[in-house]
């Protein structure tokens, strides 16, 4: 098992990517960024990348319980490894990087914060699961 990943690691890894520290998420979050980052990467140094201008993303942070990616300078590729990692983290707890869902912090929809959390964080932050299974 390698070395956990921080935010720094990943500005250091992907300096092209990050003109400025843009990462603000929780780091359960983190496999998944460096991932999306690796993905880019190879998709713009492999030549496949229309546009000669480096990608920079602009911000990385949590809106509405998912990850939200904003990037500047990117092609409809780029555009489509975004959307499926910010889907992807539907599904990860963003503190743990365990398995997660959408909960939120009141029992009242119309008034609540999002987050995706496994069972263990949500019950720690009195999150409330936000859909019923159905049977």
């Amino acid at each position: 098992m390698g070395e956990p990943i921080t935010i720094r690691k990943i500005y250091e890894k992907y300096p092209k990517l990050f003109p400025k520290n843009s990462i603000f998420c929780n780091s359960g979050w983190l496999l998944i960024i460096d991932q999306l980052c690796s993905t880019i990467q190879v998709y713009i140094d492999n030549e496949i990348y229309a546009k000669k201008i480096q990608p920079e993303i602009i911000c990385i942070k949590e809106k509405f319980g998912i990850l939200n990616v904003e990037i500047k300078d990117s092609d409809e590729i780029v555009d489509l490894i975004i959307r499926s990692t910010e889907k992807m983290s539907n599904h990860v707890c963003e503190y743990c990087g365990e398995n997660g869902e959408l909960y939120c912090s009141s029992k009242h929809r119309n008034w609540s914060h999002f987050k995706t959390l496994c069972l263990d964080h949500a019950i720690e932050l009195y999150y409330y699961r936000l859909y019923k299974e159905q049977k």
